[in-house]
């Protein structure tokens, strides 16, 4: 194994690997919109390049998206003082339907969620804003069991929302992407199935792909169109690798958009609206010498605070920024198989550091990063209801929210 140095040549080289995941990223981002509405078949159907590191690392962390909701579930510290218990009064008085008022307290029964979408699907009606839009939620920071309501209830900031140019549904002053009901469906009814494995999207080469391209490699002495073209027919078709969650639902579409902008941005394909944060690319430029260049992958995670729960672990408070950025590298043998390197590129991390501290400024400019992260925090929800079997010890009877047909 072969660490390559900085030199004219394999800074060429690295340049090449580089455009050709923009070649990737580029392409899959014109036929995904913020929404999430392409067909994640179609696009693994297609060949095009991406960037030549395996998805999956020695601890199991994926080169996209990982939800790993059942270790936040895992981690919890109690409220001995029964602050969180008593806070549930605050709550009491303030599930109306008032739904276009700012609050940071706005709550969510699912209840009566599910008794209105009983009502709407026996009549044949359709759903309401208010029902697909969860009551203009921005982010989920309780959950309160209550059992003689017979409920669960969900809490955290809310408000009016309005949809951008771009199609994104945010709320109008937060410019913060709003909480959807099939995203809550998804993280209710597959909370059993991610027990072990959790959530996760990646996009994989194949190993054929990865061999073709480690032949070709050699033969690249400069960047063209046609190296490109070349670069693509060796790689071929790439797969998108899907856990726990159906490849047609709008979760895993957030997850698959949310990784390729991440990608973009990395690549310096997108502007970044954060000054701080130049591209990969942009800092192997500004300190190119004596620089060791590997193959860096990144992959988003789950990242909370142990949660809060109340004595009789009825009430819980989901702390935490909510996703993290993660970096990892390897290297490429002759044969064409990743080797992963002991040593840390510290230009992928400072990234990776970045992204993550400026998350949110991120996600103002870019929907998509707060549409994953509410998929986190209902992931983290749908986990919680299940281990603690909170449906059950409240006597919820949920017709529609646990029921796929």
């Amino acid at each position: 194994m072969r660490i390559l140095k900085v030199c004219r040549y394999s800074l060429l080289r690295s340049v090449l690997t580089a455009i050709t995941l923009a070649c990737f990223v580029s392409w899959a981002s014109s036929k995904l919109s913020a929404q999430g509405v392409a067909s994640i078949q179609s696009i693994s159907s297609q060949p095009f390049v991406t960037g030549f590191t395996p998805v999956i690392g020695p601890n199991g962390g994926v080169g996209g998206v990982l939800v790993n909701a059942r270790g936040v579930v895992g981690s919890i510290e109690r409220d001995e003082g029964d602050d969180l218990g008593n806070r549930w009064s605050e709550f009491a008085d303030v599930i109306d339907d008032e739904v276009l008022v700012e609050s940071q307290f706005r709550v969510v029964s699912l209840t009566r969620l599910d008794r209105a979408l009983a009502e709407r699907i026996d009549s044949g009606q359709k759903l309401t804003p208010e029902m697909v839009f969860l009551a203009g939620l921005q982010r989920i920071e309780y959950v309160f069991t209550v059992p003689d309501r017979n409920d669960v209830f969900l809490a955290g900031p809310g408000g009016a929302w309005k949809t951008n140019e771009a199609g994104d549904v945010i709320s109008v002053k937060q410019n913060r992407p709003v909480l959807r009901l099939e995203d809550l469906l998804d993280a209710l009814r597959n909370a059993p199935i991610a027990k072990d494995s959790g959530f996760s999207c990646s996009i994989e080469p194949t190993d054929e792909g990865m061999q073709r391209y480690a032949k070709l490699r050699p033969q690249i002495r400069s960047f063209s169109r046609n190296a490109v073209r070349n670069i693509e027919r060796a790689v071929g078709a790439q797969r998108i690798l899907l856990e726990g969650i159906d490849g047609t639902s709008h979760f895993a579409h957030v997850m698959l958009a949310a990784d390729v902008m991440m990608k973009r941005l990395a690549m310096g394909l997108e502007t970044s609206p954060v000054g701080e944060m130049p591209s990969y690319l942009e800092l192997l430029k500004q300190h190119s010498g004596g620089v060791e260049l590997t193959s860096p992958r990144w992959w988003m995670a789950t990242d909370y605070e142990p949660m809060l729960c109340s004595p009789d672990r009825l009430s819980w408070k989901i702390r935490g920024a909510g996703v993290k950025t993660m970096t990892e590298d390897s290297v490429l043998t002759d044969s064409g198989r990743r080797t992963f390197s002991s040593r840390q590129n510290r230009f992928a991390k400072q990234w990776a550091d970045t992204m993550t501290r400026r998350y949110d400024q991120l996600s103002s400019s870019f929907p998509i990063f707060g549409d994953l992260r509410n998929c986190f925090d209902l992931a983290v929800v749908g986990a919680l209801i299940a281990s603690e079997g909170l449906a059950f010890r409240a006597d919820c009877d949920w017709h529609v929210l646990m029921d796929p047909s």
